[in-house]
């Protein structure tokens, strides 16, 4: 009997580039490779974004697809690369894993971006984000003019100086979560905050 070529298993290094940093890339890889039980890992690099996914490779193509239908609305992919690699017969989850550095910068970050839909309703009912002006989450917020340097991680932005509340964290780690891997993440507890003045310095 023929084997279905959909069962067997495969590890596949997908290569994205464009603009794949800071929109909320690695959060969407991650969800994907979860919910299709893949393993692998993903991560921010000189060139874009890299991606190890081991699994049925008719779960892999799902995961191509889904990739390219479900993207973040601030990301732009320009290549797609697949390129078939040895099974790790050990791997046992899928992990997003630190950014390699030391290597020569080719790739985009994204732009700042209005509050969106989701971030506007909190401004008005969200108990720590209630008229917080830096709210943001992985579809919206500040990017490029946070950076220091790339690739894109929270310690190579100005939020590296503010460490997160137990809560931001929570929401920072919450694979179902809109803030999961949001790096500029924050709140009124943990988050910058700013002081309007007159012109004779008193506080308005």
């Amino acid at each position: 009997m023929k084997q279905n070529s959909n069962q067997t298993i495969e590890r596949w290094g997908i290569r994205y580039t464009g603009i794949v940093q800071g929109v909320g890339f690695r959060p969407l890889v991650s969800m994907w490779a979860h919910s299709l039980s893949l393993t692998g890992f993903v991560y921010n690099d000189s060139q874009g974004v890299y991606v190890e996914v081991q699994g049925y490779v008719g779960d892999l193509q799902l995961f191509l697809d889904a990739i390219q239908d479900d993207r973040p609305r601030l990301c732009r992919i320009t290549s797609q690369t697949v390129q078939h690699l040895t099974i790790k017969d050990n791997e046992v989850e899928f992990s997003v894993k630190p950014s390699p550095l030391g290597e020569a910068v080719s790739t985009f970050i994204s732009a700042d971006t209005a509050p969106c839909d989701d971030c506007l309703k909190e401004l008005e009912q969200d108990k720590r984000r209630k008229e917080y002006p830096f709210i943001n989450c992985t579809n919206c917020g500040p990017r490029y003019t946070i950076i220091k340097s790339l690739p894109y991680d929270r310690e190579r932005t100005t939020m590296d100086e503010f460490p997160m509340c137990e809560a931001c964290k929570a929401e920072y780690e919450d694979i179902e979560g809109r803030r999961y891997r949001a790096e500029p993440n924050a709140c009124s507890l943990c988050g910058p905050h700013y002081t309007l003045y007159k012109p004779n310095r008193t506080v308005v």
